[in-house]
C-alpha cells in the first residue's frame, strides 16, 4: 500500500503499527485489518469531489463518492465468472459420475450464483452513513480537514442589516432547494454571484436574509424559479409546492423543475437509499414515480459538486421553446388528459384545482420540468472552471 504523503509503497509487515516506515506518519485505514477503504481511495474521492481543489464541497458529497468507488469494486464480475466456472465443472463431473452428483452440485451452487448476481446488481448504498462517519473521523485524526470542505457559518446576521444590503439588488432568477446543504454548496462556490440569482431552501435557509429575499422575489414580475432537489417524496413535490402555494409563487412566476427524479436513476445504481414511507401519487408525483419512491430515494449529493454546478448553469441558461414546454407539461406532475366524446372539445384534469384548458394553460405557463439538464454529465462549456472557480 502506498503512502499518499511520501509515495512510499510499503508491505503489510512494514506498516503493521499503522505508520509509514518512510515518513513516519500514520495511516488512517488498513484494508488488511478489515477496513473497507484505503487512504488512497479516500484521497482520490476528495480530489474528485473538490475537482482537484477547485470547488468547495460538503461531506455528504464525499460519502457518495466513496460509496461509488466501493460499488465499482464490488460489481466486478470476477465472482460470478468463478461461480459459472464451478457450475460448469460440476456439470462435467455429473456427466461422468452420474446424476446424483449433478443434482447435489446444482442444489448448492445455483442459489449461491443467484445470490452473487443479486449482490452485483444491488442498487442501494453498500456503506451506511454511520460507518462512513466513523471512517471520516479517522481520516480527520490522521490527515486533518481539507481546506475546501464547506463549514456552515452560524446564522447570526440581523434582519435589519440584511434588508439594507439587499435593497440594491434585483434577481430575475431564483433557485429554491429542498435541502440547506444544497444551498451551502451553491453559495460556497459563488454560483449566485456568477449567475445573478437568489438561492434559498424551501424550509427557510439562510435564516438571516430568507424572508427579505423571498419578499423581494415575489415582487418581481419577470422572475423565473428553478426547483433543485433530491429524488424523494418531498423533493419531487417541491416544484408543485412552489407553483401552487400562496407563500411562494402561486400564479406569479414560472417554476421549472430541474432536480433529480426517478427517471434519472439509471446512472446512480449503487447509490440509492431505502425509502422509509409509502408514497402516493399527487402533488407533482406520478403513479410510476410513486412506486419507485416507495422503494428508494436518491440524494442530489450523489452527483459530484462540479457536475451540480455545471448542470445548474446549463439548466438556468437554457431557452425552453413552446414544443419542449408542451412535452414537459404532458409528462410532469401526474397531469392527465381525458376526452369526453359527448362534447366538441376535450377536457383536462389534474392536481391543479382547475379543469379544462384553464388548467392546461396554468400548467404550461407556470410549471415545467427540465429532465435533460440532469440526465447527462455537463461539459466544460456548461459553466467551466473559468465561470465557477
Amino acid at each position: 500500500m502506498k503512502c499518499i504523503r511520501c509515495g512510499h509503497d510499503c508491505k503489510f509487515k512494514e506498516r503493521e503499527n499503522g505508520v509509514c516506515p518512510s515518513c513516519n506518519r500514520r495511516f488512517a485505514f488498513e484494508p488488511r485489518k478489515g477496513d473497507p477503504v484505503s487512504d488512497a481511495l479516500f484521497d482520490a474521492a476528495i480530489k474528485s469531489v473538490s475537482a482537484e481543489g477547485q470547488l468547495r464541497w460538503g461531506v455528504e458529497s464525499l460519502y457518495y463518492d466513496v460509496c461509488r468507488r466501493l460499488y465499482r469494486g464490488k460489481r466486478k464480475p470476477v465472482g460470478c465468472l468463478v461461480i459459472v466456472g464451478i457450475i460448469c465443472a460440476v456439470l462435467l463431473t455429473g456427466a461422468v459420475l452420474g446424476y446424483a452428483a449433478l443434482a447435489l452440485g446444482l442444489i448448492v451452487l445455483v442459489p449461491l450464483f443467484f445470490w452473487l448476481l443479486f449482490v452485483r446488481l444491488r442498487c442501494v448504498v453498500w456503506l451506511t452513513q454511520e460507518k462512513f462517519n466513523k471512517l471520516y473521523d479517522r481520516w480527520l485524526a490522521a490527515h486533518g480537514p481539507d481546506k475546501s470542505v464547506i463549514v456552515r457559518k452560524p446564522q447570526v446576521q440581523s434582519p435589519l442589516a440584511v434588508e439594507s444590503d439587499l435593497g440594491d439588488y434585483s434577481f430575475d432568477r431564483a433557485i429554491i432547494c429542498d435541502r440547506a446543504r444544497t444551498v451551502d454548496l451553491l453559495l460556497a462556490n459563488h454560483f449566485h454571484f456568477e449567475n445573478n440569482c437568489a438561492v434559498l431552501s424551501v424550509e427557510g435557509y439562510p435564516q438571516g436574509p430568507f424572508e427579505t429575499v423571498r419578499k423581494m422575489l415575489k415582487r418581481n414580475p419577470r422572475l423565473e424559479v428553478f426547483a433543485l432537489h433530491d429524488a424523494s417524496e418531498e423533493g419531487c413535490k417541491l416544484a408543485w409546492r412552489l407553483a401552487n402555494e400562496p407563500d411562494w409563487f402561486q400564479g406569479q412566476a414560472r417554476v421549472t423543475d430541474v432536480g433529480l427524479r426517478p427517471c434519472h436513476e439509471k446512472p446512480f445504481r449503487g447509490l440509492f437509499l431505502k425509502s422509509e414511507t409509502r408514497v402516493s401519487a399527487g402533488g407533482g408525483i406520478t403513479e410510476e414515480e410513486a412506486k419507485w419512491l416507495s422503494r428508494y430515494k436518491l440524494e442530489l449529493a450523489a452527483i459530484r459538486p462540479e457536475q451540480i454546478v455545471k448542470r445548474m448553469f446549463r439548466a438556468i441558461n437554457k431557452k425552453i421553446d413552446a414544443e419542449t414546454r408542451a412535452t414537459a407539461a404532458a409528462r410532469f406532475g401526474g397531469f392527465e388528459t381525458t376526452h369526453d366524446s359527448s362534447s366538441d372539445g376535450g377536457s383536462a384534469s389534474g392536481d391543479f384545482g382547475e379543469s379544462g384548458e384553464d388548467s392546461k394553460r396554468q400548467f404550461d405557463g407556470l410549471l415545467e420540468q427540465d429532465v435533460d439538464s440532469f440526465s447527462s454529465d455537463a461539459s466544460d462549456s456548461d459553466g467551466g472552471a473559468d465561470g465557477f472557480g
